[in-house]
Parts: C-alpha cells; structure tokens; sequence
C-alpha cells in the first residue's frame, strides 16, 4: 500500500497520540476534520492494528524485561509457538530467522523469574538454543512514523 504524505501526516499524529482530538489534529495537518474521520475509519479497517498504551512496567513491579531467542526441531515449533503465545508475561513474540525461530519480550518481577520461565519452557521443549538479553533501559520505543514534522520524508 503507497500511502500519499497526508495519509503519512495522519498516521504520524496517531502514533504520537492515539487519543487525539480531531479538532486538534485538524490544526495540525490542515486537513478537514471530516476527512481526518473518514481516513481513519479506513485505517481501522486494515492498516491499525489496535490502539494501545505503552506502560512502564516497573511502575506495576515488574522490574526485569528481556528478549529471548527460541530455537527448536521443527517439530518442536508449534508446540513452542503455543506455550509462548498463551503465557501472560510474554508482551511481544516474533518468528525470526539466522538459526532461531521465535523471539519473545518478557516481563516479569525480577530475573528469578525470568529464569523460572525459561526452565519451565525447557522442561516442556526441547530447545536446541536459546539466548536471553536482558533490557537494561529503554532508550526508544515505538517511535517510526510518529513525528508529523519528518512524516513525509519517509520513502
């Protein structure tokens, strides 16, 4: 999908703030607030994903963040995929490449549990590798095509 730099624009304001009014994003853009609706109301149906919020977990005591690497037979991967995809503490999980299968963002009270979750997940798969990065502070997140001011400079 080539989406034109009002489309851009639009999308942009989203990402910097979901909850916008259209009024003010209107002034923003200079775009006709019912226009602005009716856009978004496409988006919505496909190219907006959800409209969420981004919560600092430490903030809710949930001290320890990582990335980890899965990689398993392939007839592992399924299984694998399920354990990953229904337990609560994973916020994120991605099907990679280079020698792994999934990579999973967990959050948990401290690094005992981390190491907790990965012993039971070793105890259920057989793991052929497994990486764990632990997230120390984060510097950017979430922040592609949220400027309105460099939305159209994407190519």
């Amino acid at each position: 999908m080539r989406l034109k730099n009002t489309d851009l624009l639009i999308i942009s304001c989203l990402r910097q703030d979901a909850r916008m009014k259209l009024t003010d994003m209107s002034k923003v853009t200079r775009i006709p607030v019912s226009t602005l609706f009716d856009k978004i109301k496409i988006y919505e149906g496909g190219l907006i994903k959800k409209h969420t919020a981004l919560v600092r977990f430490d903030r809710l005591g949930y001290q320890a963040k990582a990335l980890i690497a899965f990689s398993t037979a392939p007839q592992n991967r399924q299984k694998l995929l399920e354990l990953l995809d229904k337990d609560r503490n994973v916020n994120s999980l991605h099907k990679i490449n280079n020698g792994w299968d999934y990579m999973a963002e967990v959050v948990f009270p401290g690094v005992k549990e981390v190491e907790e979750f990965i012993e039971k997940i070793e105890g259920m798969i057989r793991l052929k590798a497994r990486k764990v990065f632990y997230i120390i502070d984060e510097i950017k997140k979430e922040s592609f095509l949220s400027n309105p001011d460099t939305a159209g400079l994407i190519a």
